[in-house]
């Protein structure tokens, strides 16, 4: 029996669900399990978060995400910056704690070992109860001791009780909920008129003064890509040597016997292909004579519930689509496993007679070593070239430190040395035009580092992706400078033009608003002035042509008949906008379940609202503050270097 547990607690299923279970631990801060002695990134009360936890919670986090997103790396991770979320979330959890601990909270006993009990991996597979043994072999696979464990699931408990009380009893009145509903439905029936840049006057051209003072005023504008257009950007020259696994991947020479070794160990391990399943309907019938007669029953289409209640034997065990592993007797699931769709057999097992029919079969799908040979090539040509590229940079940063400079160690390591003219942090040359390719081969790290380093320092070799690593030298820096106006003349002007037309639409649109003012009609000011008139009857989450959010908010800011001035975000166009009609909402319109939802939608909130003045109180209490967090240490728990944190 304990060999069948011990199967089970390795099967993928055990595994992944205790894996689950512990990072749901580490991602909310569980102190118990990770928490070390004089390590604190932060100490709060009686409770801290140390270095370790930290550092195992944000590797779970990450974890967690690329089972979602395969292509999600520690970079991303660190340009999104999870880990200071991950490090605020156990910050919640230990303010909490800390909390607790002040007010004499404890988990009892016996709902810890309830708790305990309730995991589907701790139990014995044959009798459906909790299994000591079960556990310590399940907790092992993941390296947990089972007094880690239990500390990790007493903190968890303790939290979820503050938590549950602190947002239990909470229901928003329906009037929030009527309120809200009719907040939404109000409409407004608006009118604008509309002035964009196709009205305005010919302009004559502006003079090199014009245009300089432009400049010299400006010195900041930038693009509609975010880049300076009057102040050109610093340039480096650098050198640069890449350690590429794809360069090493060509000259990969093995021995392809191994991959047979290869083949048969990933085939034992269940790393290829598909495992058999089987579905059943198992009855125990205690001897072979009943075994036999319930098998003939059961294969002429009697149920088994039936069969079994007719014969007071115990209810039948269906399995739905199980693995020989997830079968206690080991016997049993020999026998099963060799059975087809459809067929019954009396089978004597490990622990006595059943009958068994078998509901569903699909046979294991192994694929051949023929089939599986170009994956494994290509599998064994990665790892022999990832070696032979840690030998080359190997290589490289010995030939450095003899005195070799960057181009005689790349030479003595067989990798190439890759030149470049003075470049922006874009990626861009002087010319200033983007290119995309070499911006993503250089930009996200590699320039990042180069322009954060002096002239003719040769940084360390460093890993820029999944797979490859850089070492780079800045050559020459060519300083920030104000751009000549010969370089920027056609930007100068087309900006010079879009402010002298903003100015005349500007102007039209405060003598319109003057006249409408005045009471006269918008048909007429129109015609005047050159606008169109354009109408729309919206709610506030609506939007329908020049009636952006802008507008639409702006409409249900004013009062009904009153007018007001709208310009667009970036100039395009110019509005004067008018509220003729507030067209209210009303309950008798609310669809089936629309206010229940909403209610419960605000209760949520509130609850919400809550939790959060509850944390922010207790991070109050215990002076929780950014200055109070060790950097250094926060640093190294998420693979920082600490000039990244600062």
């Amino acid at each position: 029996m304990l060999a069948n547990i011990r199967s089970f607690a390795k099967s993928p299923y055990a595994i992944v669900l205790i894996g689950l279970i512990i990072l749901s631990f580490a991602v909310w801060g569980v102190g118990g399990i990770f928490t070390g002695s004089g390590t604190a990134v932060v100490v709060i009360g009686k409770e801290q978060v140390s270095a370790r936890e930290l550092s195992l919670a944000y590797e779970r986090e990450i974890q967690n995400i690329q089972l979602q997103d395969p292509s999600y790396t520690q970079e991303r991770a660190r340009q999104q910056g999870l880990g200071d979320r991950v490090l605020q979330n156990l910050i919640t959890q230990s303010t909490f704690l800390a909390k607790a601990s002040e007010m004499g909270l404890v988990i009892s006993g016996d709902s810890l070992f309830d708790e305990i009990s309730n995991y589907e991996a701790f139990q014995n597979l044959a009798t459906g109860q909790y299994d000591y043994d079960a556990m310590l072999q399940t907790l092992a696979q993941n390296r947990t001791t089972e007094a880690q464990f239990q500390d990790s699931l007493t903190d968890s408990l303790v939290y979820g009780q503050m938590i549950n009380t602190l947002a239990s009893g909470v229901t928003a009145p329906p009037v929030l909920a009527q309120t809200r509903y009719l907040v939404m439905q109000e409409q407004r029936r608006m009118r604008a008129l509309i002035l964009d840049p196709s009205v305005a006057d010919a302009l004559e051209d502006p003079t090199d003064e014009m245009l300089q003072e432009l400049i010299d005023n400006n010195p900041n504008s930038t693009d509609s890509n975010g880049l300076p257009v009057f102040t050109a950007p610093e340039y480096r020259a650098i050198t640069l040597v890449r350690f590429q696994l794809n360069d090493f991947l060509s000259d990969v020479d093995f021995d392809e016997s191994v991959l047979q070794e290869t083949y048969d160990y990933q085939l034992e391990t269940g790393a290829i292909g598909t495992p058999a399943i089987r579905s059943l309907v198992q009855l125990t019938t205690g001897d072979e004579e009943t075994a036999l007669a319930v098998t003939a029953r059961m294969a002429a289409g009697e149920s088994g519930a039936a069969i079994a209640a007719e014969l007071g034997l115990p209810a039948p065990l269906p399995q739905n689509d199980v693995q020989a592993y997830q079968i206690p007797d080991t016997a049993l699931a020999d026998t099963v496993f060799n059975m087809a769709n459809g067929t019954s057999l009396a089978v004597e097992g490990d622990f006595g007679w059943y009958a068994v029919l078998i509901t569903a079969a699909t046979d294991a799908n192994t694929p051949s070593f023929e089939d599986m040979l170009p994956e494994l090539r290509e599998q064994n040509g990665r790892a022999l070239a990832q070696d032979n590229m840690y030998e080359a940079m190997s290589n490289f940063e010995a030939a450095r430190g003899n005195g070799a400079t960057m181009e005689e160690a790349a030479r003595d390591s067989g990798v190439p040395v890759e030149i470049y003219a003075p470049l922006d942090q874009f990626a861009r040359d002087q010319s200033g035009v983007i290119d995309f390719a070499r911006y993503q081969s250089l930009g996200p790290d590699i320039l990042v580092s180069a322009f954060d380093q002096i002239t003719g320092f040769e940084v360390d070799v460093d890993q820029y992706n999944e797979t490859d690593f850089f070492t780079v030298r800045v050559d020459e820096v060519i300083p920030s400078r104000p751009r000549r106006l010969d370089e920027v003349r056609e930007t100068a002007e087309n900006q010079w033009r879009d402010i002298q037309v903003n100015i005349q639409l500007s102007a039209r649109l405060d003598e319109a608003l003057a006249q409408l003012q005045a009471g006269e009609d918008m048909e007429l000011v129109s015609l005047m002035t050159g606008s169109r008139i354009e109408t729309a009857t919206l709610k506030r989450a609506d939007t329908a042509g020049p009636f952006t959010r802008e507008v639409v908010g702006q409409a249900f800011r004013q009062s009904e008949g009153d007018f007001d001035i709208v310009v667009q975000t970036g100039g395009t166009q110019h509005i004067i906008l008018v509220v003729d009609e507030i067209i209210a909402g009303h309950l008798e319109l609310a669809e089936i379940g629309e206010m229940e939802n909403a209610q419960n939608v605000i209760t949520e909130e509130l609850s919400n609202d809550i939790l959060i003045a509850s944390q922010l109180a207790l991070q109050e209490e215990y002076n929780v503050a950014e200055a109070n967090i060790d950097t250094r240490l926060r640093a190294l728990a998420l693979g920082e270097s600490i000039d990244q944190q600062q």
